[in-house]
Protein backbone atom coordinates (compact mmCIF):
# COMPACT_ATOMS: atom_id res chain seq x y z
CA UNK A 1 0.00 0.00 0.00
CA UNK A 2 1.62 3.53 -1.25
CA UNK A 3 0.33 6.74 0.39
CA UNK A 4 1.07 9.43 -2.24
CA UNK A 5 -1.00 12.69 -0.71
CA UNK A 6 -4.36 12.14 -0.69
CA UNK A 7 -4.28 9.16 -3.08
CA UNK A 8 -3.61 5.39 -1.48
CA UNK A 9 -2.36 3.23 -4.05
CA UNK A 10 -3.40 -0.74 -3.85
CA UNK A 11 -1.30 -3.34 -5.40
CA UNK A 12 -1.62 -7.00 -6.57
CA UNK A 13 0.51 -8.64 -9.06
CA UNK A 14 -0.55 -7.34 -12.32
CA UNK A 15 -2.99 -5.16 -10.93
CA UNK A 16 -2.95 -1.65 -9.76
CA UNK A 17 -6.02 0.63 -7.72
CA UNK A 18 -6.12 3.93 -6.13
CA UNK A 19 -8.54 4.92 -3.93
CA UNK A 20 -9.38 8.65 -3.10
CA UNK A 21 -11.04 8.10 0.25
CA UNK A 22 -11.60 12.38 1.25
CA UNK A 23 -13.38 12.21 -2.87
CA UNK A 24 -16.71 10.93 -1.44
CA UNK A 25 -14.91 7.36 -0.82
CA UNK A 26 -14.43 6.70 -4.55
CA UNK A 27 -11.79 4.87 -6.81
CA UNK A 28 -9.40 6.91 -8.95
CA UNK A 29 -8.66 4.00 -11.15
CA UNK A 30 -8.16 0.34 -11.57
CA UNK A 31 -5.55 -1.11 -14.09
CA UNK A 32 -3.85 -4.13 -15.44
CA UNK A 33 -0.10 -4.55 -16.46
CA UNK A 34 0.67 -6.29 -19.19
CA UNK A 35 3.87 -6.97 -21.76
CA UNK A 36 2.30 -4.18 -24.27
CA UNK A 37 1.70 -1.73 -20.92
CA UNK A 38 -1.01 -1.10 -18.53
CA UNK A 39 -4.69 -1.27 -19.53
CA UNK A 40 -7.44 0.45 -17.49
CA UNK A 41 -9.74 -1.44 -16.46
CA UNK A 42 -12.26 1.16 -14.80
CA UNK A 43 -11.80 4.71 -16.45
CA UNK A 44 -9.53 7.16 -14.75
CA UNK A 45 -10.36 10.27 -12.39
CA UNK A 46 -9.50 13.31 -14.53
CA UNK A 47 -7.05 15.66 -12.94
CA UNK A 48 -9.89 18.06 -12.31
CA UNK A 49 -11.83 15.58 -9.97
CA UNK A 50 -8.50 14.33 -8.25
CA UNK A 51 -7.59 17.95 -7.74
CA UNK A 52 -11.35 18.77 -6.28
CA UNK A 53 -13.76 16.77 -4.99
CA UNK A 54 -16.00 15.77 -8.12
CA UNK A 55 -16.86 11.95 -7.40
CA UNK A 56 -18.66 11.51 -10.96
CA UNK A 57 -15.51 12.25 -12.46
CA UNK A 58 -13.54 9.19 -10.56
CA UNK A 59 -13.69 5.68 -11.65
CA UNK A 60 -15.98 4.44 -9.38
CA UNK A 61 -18.27 5.85 -6.17
CA UNK A 62 -20.92 4.34 -3.58
CA UNK A 63 -24.13 4.71 -3.32
CA UNK A 64 -25.55 4.86 0.20
CA UNK A 65 -28.16 4.92 1.64
CA UNK A 66 -29.96 4.81 -1.80
CA UNK A 67 -29.01 5.00 -5.22
CA UNK A 68 -30.34 7.09 -8.17
CA UNK A 69 -32.83 9.85 -8.09
CA UNK A 70 -35.57 10.20 -5.09
CA UNK A 71 -38.31 12.43 -7.30
CA UNK A 72 -37.88 16.21 -6.12
CA UNK A 73 -36.20 14.80 -2.57
CA UNK A 74 -39.64 13.76 -1.16
CA UNK A 75 -41.00 10.36 -0.12
CA UNK A 76 -43.31 8.91 2.62
CA UNK A 77 -41.42 6.03 5.08
CA UNK A 78 -44.02 4.31 7.24
CA UNK A 79 -46.44 7.95 7.63
CA UNK A 80 -43.52 10.18 8.10
CA UNK A 81 -42.88 12.91 5.53
CA UNK A 82 -39.43 13.42 3.93
CA UNK A 83 -38.05 16.47 2.46
CA UNK A 84 -34.60 16.22 1.09
CA UNK A 85 -32.63 18.83 -0.66
CA UNK A 86 -32.36 18.40 -4.33
CA UNK A 87 -29.06 18.42 -6.22
CA UNK A 88 -27.64 21.22 -8.21
CA UNK A 89 -28.68 20.95 -11.52
CA UNK A 90 -31.50 18.61 -11.14
CA UNK A 91 -35.11 18.64 -9.68
CA UNK A 92 -34.35 15.27 -7.61
CA UNK A 93 -31.88 13.74 -5.24
CA UNK A 94 -28.81 12.19 -6.53
CA UNK A 95 -27.35 9.12 -4.59
CA UNK A 96 -27.44 9.42 -1.01
CA UNK A 97 -24.74 10.59 1.16
CA UNK A 98 -21.75 8.60 0.39
CA UNK A 99 -20.48 10.32 -2.83
CA UNK A 100 -20.37 13.64 -1.69
CA UNK A 101 -19.22 12.66 1.86
CA UNK A 102 -15.25 12.51 3.12
CA UNK A 103 -14.39 8.98 4.22
CA UNK A 104 -11.98 8.02 6.59
CA UNK A 105 -9.46 5.28 6.36
CA UNK A 106 -10.12 2.45 8.81
CA UNK A 107 -7.41 -0.38 7.70
CA UNK A 108 -4.94 -0.30 5.04
CA UNK A 109 -2.68 -3.34 3.93
CA UNK A 110 -0.81 -3.70 0.71
CA UNK A 111 -4.11 -4.76 -1.26
CA UNK A 112 -6.41 -4.07 0.45
CA UNK A 113 -8.10 -0.85 2.74
CA UNK A 114 -11.47 -0.26 4.28
CA UNK A 115 -13.28 3.25 4.34
CA UNK A 116 -16.11 4.47 6.56
CA UNK A 117 -18.16 7.31 7.58
CA UNK A 118 -21.40 8.41 10.17
CA UNK A 119 -23.93 10.03 8.94
CA UNK A 120 -26.18 11.52 11.85
CA UNK A 121 -29.94 12.49 11.50
CA UNK A 122 -30.81 15.63 9.54
CA UNK A 123 -32.87 16.08 6.54
CA UNK A 124 -32.09 12.15 6.12
CA UNK A 125 -34.13 11.31 9.40
CA UNK A 126 -31.94 8.32 10.33
CA UNK A 127 -28.53 7.76 11.90
CA UNK A 128 -26.38 5.11 10.49
CA UNK A 129 -22.75 4.05 9.92
CA UNK A 130 -21.21 3.17 6.64
CA UNK A 131 -18.36 1.25 5.55
CA UNK A 132 -15.97 0.22 2.06
CA UNK A 133 -13.96 -2.56 1.50
CA UNK A 134 -11.61 -2.87 -1.51
CA UNK A 135 -9.29 -5.28 -2.22
CA UNK A 136 -7.04 -6.90 -4.82
CA UNK A 137 -6.57 -10.40 -5.29
CA UNK A 138 -5.31 -13.08 -8.02
CA UNK A 139 -8.99 -12.39 -9.95
CA UNK A 140 -9.49 -8.92 -9.92
CA UNK A 141 -11.23 -6.63 -7.50
CA UNK A 142 -13.90 -7.13 -4.28
CA UNK A 143 -15.76 -4.39 -2.98
CA UNK A 144 -18.01 -4.77 0.31
CA UNK A 145 -20.35 -2.03 1.31
CA UNK A 146 -21.99 -2.52 4.84
CA UNK A 147 -24.51 -0.26 6.25
CA UNK A 148 -25.64 -0.09 9.92
CA UNK A 149 -28.99 1.66 10.99
CA UNK A 150 -27.72 3.18 14.17
CA UNK A 151 -31.39 4.90 14.74
CA UNK A 152 -34.02 3.77 16.86
CA UNK A 153 -36.36 2.49 14.41
CA UNK A 154 -36.63 1.05 10.82
CA UNK A 155 -34.70 3.20 7.76
CA UNK A 156 -35.33 2.71 4.38
CA UNK A 157 -31.82 1.55 2.77
CA UNK A 158 -30.51 0.92 -0.14
CA UNK A 159 -26.77 0.41 -1.56
CA UNK A 160 -25.49 0.23 -4.91
CA UNK A 161 -21.94 1.02 -6.58
CA UNK A 162 -21.20 3.33 -9.32
CA UNK A 163 -18.29 1.87 -11.65
CA UNK A 164 -17.19 3.62 -14.95
CA UNK A 165 -15.82 0.82 -17.27
CA UNK A 166 -13.37 1.81 -19.88
CA UNK A 167 -14.86 0.88 -22.97
CA UNK A 168 -12.47 0.09 -25.82
CA UNK A 169 -14.12 -0.18 -29.69
CA UNK A 170 -16.51 -3.68 -30.66
CA UNK A 171 -17.01 -3.80 -26.70
CA UNK A 172 -19.76 -6.32 -25.65
CA UNK A 173 -22.21 -5.70 -22.17
CA UNK A 174 -23.79 -9.16 -21.62
CA UNK A 175 -26.65 -9.39 -18.67
CA UNK A 176 -29.52 -11.52 -17.59
CA UNK A 177 -32.41 -9.02 -17.18
CA UNK A 178 -35.95 -9.39 -17.58
CA UNK A 179 -37.37 -5.69 -18.47
CA UNK A 180 -36.30 -2.15 -19.03
CA UNK A 181 -37.73 0.95 -17.44
CA UNK A 182 -38.29 3.70 -19.73
CA UNK A 183 -37.56 7.53 -18.72
CA UNK A 184 -39.23 10.68 -18.63
CA UNK A 185 -37.33 13.73 -19.27
CA UNK A 186 -35.79 14.16 -15.56
CA UNK A 187 -34.67 10.44 -15.85
CA UNK A 188 -37.11 9.40 -13.55
CA UNK A 189 -38.92 5.95 -14.34
CA UNK A 190 -42.02 6.27 -16.58
CA UNK A 191 -42.87 3.12 -18.14
CA UNK A 192 -41.75 -0.56 -17.59
CA UNK A 193 -41.47 -2.50 -20.61
CA UNK A 194 -40.27 -5.81 -22.22
CA UNK A 195 -36.61 -5.69 -23.40
CA UNK A 196 -36.40 -4.50 -27.17
CA UNK A 197 -33.80 -6.02 -29.32
CA UNK A 198 -31.23 -2.93 -28.75
CA UNK A 199 -31.12 -3.68 -25.18
CA UNK A 200 -31.55 -7.31 -24.96
CA UNK A 201 -28.30 -8.18 -22.89
CA UNK A 202 -29.08 -10.92 -22.25
CA UNK A 203 -27.56 -12.05 -25.66
CA UNK A 204 -24.90 -9.81 -25.80
CA UNK A 205 -24.93 -5.93 -27.12
CA UNK A 206 -22.22 -4.69 -29.26
CA UNK A 207 -21.87 -0.79 -27.16
CA UNK A 208 -20.05 0.73 -30.18
CA UNK A 209 -23.68 2.95 -30.76
CA UNK A 210 -25.78 2.10 -27.56
CA UNK A 211 -26.77 5.28 -25.80
CA UNK A 212 -29.25 5.15 -22.28
CA UNK A 213 -29.52 5.47 -18.97
CA UNK A 214 -31.89 3.31 -17.87
CA UNK A 215 -32.93 0.70 -15.07
CA UNK A 216 -33.50 -2.96 -15.70
CA UNK A 217 -35.19 -5.08 -13.79
CA UNK A 218 -35.21 -8.98 -12.81
CA UNK A 219 -31.47 -8.68 -12.82
CA UNK A 220 -29.58 -12.02 -11.91
CA UNK A 221 -26.33 -10.80 -10.26
CA UNK A 222 -23.97 -11.13 -13.08
CA UNK A 223 -22.92 -9.53 -16.06
CA UNK A 224 -19.65 -9.39 -18.34
CA UNK A 225 -18.13 -6.92 -20.27
CA UNK A 226 -16.20 -8.28 -23.15
CA UNK A 227 -13.46 -6.36 -25.03
CA UNK A 228 -12.02 -8.37 -27.83
CA UNK A 229 -9.88 -5.16 -29.39
CA UNK A 230 -7.70 -6.33 -25.87
CA UNK A 231 -8.68 -9.83 -25.43
CA UNK A 232 -10.26 -9.20 -22.29
CA UNK A 233 -13.08 -9.75 -20.55
CA UNK A 234 -14.36 -8.06 -17.37
CA UNK A 235 -17.17 -9.98 -15.17
CA UNK A 236 -19.24 -8.75 -12.58
CA UNK A 237 -21.15 -10.29 -9.69
CA UNK A 238 -23.62 -9.29 -6.96
CA UNK A 239 -23.52 -11.00 -4.03
CA UNK A 240 -26.49 -9.49 -1.94
CA UNK A 241 -30.15 -8.11 -2.61
CA UNK A 242 -29.12 -6.32 -5.78
CA UNK A 243 -31.84 -7.34 -8.34
CA UNK A 244 -31.61 -4.13 -10.51
CA UNK A 245 -29.06 -3.21 -13.15
CA UNK A 246 -28.82 0.46 -13.80
CA UNK A 247 -27.07 0.85 -17.63
CA UNK A 248 -25.28 4.51 -18.53
CA UNK A 249 -24.02 4.70 -21.67
CA UNK A 250 -23.57 8.02 -23.11
CA UNK A 251 -22.80 8.56 -26.80
CA UNK A 252 -19.45 8.49 -27.86
CA UNK A 253 -17.48 8.25 -24.51
CA UNK A 254 -14.91 5.93 -24.03
CA UNK A 255 -16.51 4.54 -20.54
CA UNK A 256 -20.04 2.84 -19.67
CA UNK A 257 -21.67 2.34 -16.46
CA UNK A 258 -22.89 -1.09 -15.12
CA UNK A 259 -23.96 -0.59 -11.76
CA UNK A 260 -25.40 -3.22 -9.18
CA UNK A 261 -28.37 -1.76 -7.19
CA UNK A 262 -30.43 -3.27 -4.87
CA UNK A 263 -33.81 -0.88 -5.75
CA UNK A 264 -34.92 0.52 -8.76
CA UNK A 265 -34.86 4.48 -9.38
CA UNK A 266 -37.35 6.47 -7.00
CA UNK A 267 -38.12 3.18 -4.91
CA UNK A 268 -39.06 5.30 -2.55
CA UNK A 269 -41.97 6.62 -4.62
CA UNK A 270 -43.05 3.34 -6.02
CA UNK A 271 -45.15 1.15 -3.55
CA UNK A 272 -47.33 -0.55 -5.99
CA UNK A 273 -44.31 -1.76 -7.52
CA UNK A 274 -43.68 -4.58 -5.66
CA UNK A 275 -39.97 -5.43 -6.77
CA UNK A 276 -39.21 -1.89 -5.94
CA UNK A 277 -36.56 -3.29 -3.87
CA UNK A 278 -36.89 -1.18 -0.72
CA UNK A 279 -35.54 -2.24 2.15
CA UNK A 280 -36.91 -1.70 5.68
CA UNK A 281 -34.21 -2.16 7.54
CA UNK A 282 -34.20 -2.47 11.74
CA UNK A 283 -32.51 -0.55 14.41
CA UNK A 284 -29.10 -1.88 14.89
CA UNK A 285 -29.02 -3.96 11.40
CA UNK A 286 -26.87 -4.35 8.76
CA UNK A 287 -27.68 -3.81 5.20
CA UNK A 288 -24.30 -5.71 2.74
CA UNK A 289 -23.70 -6.11 -0.45
CA UNK A 290 -20.69 -7.32 -2.09
CA UNK A 291 -19.71 -6.73 -5.81
CA UNK A 292 -16.80 -9.13 -7.43
CA UNK A 293 -14.99 -7.68 -10.89
CA UNK A 294 -12.88 -11.00 -12.05
CA UNK A 295 -10.50 -9.73 -14.93
CA UNK A 296 -10.18 -13.10 -17.58
CA UNK A 297 -8.61 -13.51 -21.05
CA UNK A 298 -10.59 -14.15 -24.10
Amino acid sequence: MIRTGAIIALRHRAMTLTATPHIGGSLASWSLSTATGPVDLFRRASDPALAGDFAPDMACFPLVPFSNRISGGRFVFKGREVQLATDPGSPHRIHGHGWSTPWTVEAAAEDALRMGFAHRAGDWPWSYRATQTVALDGEGLTVTLDLINESDGDMPAGLGLHPYFAKSPGSIVTADVRAVWDNDDTILPSRRRPLPAAWDFRHGIDMDHAALDNGFTGWSGTATLDRPQERLRLTMIADGPAGHLIVYAPPGEPYLCLEPVTHMTDALNRPQEADAGVIALPAGERLSMTVRFLVSRI
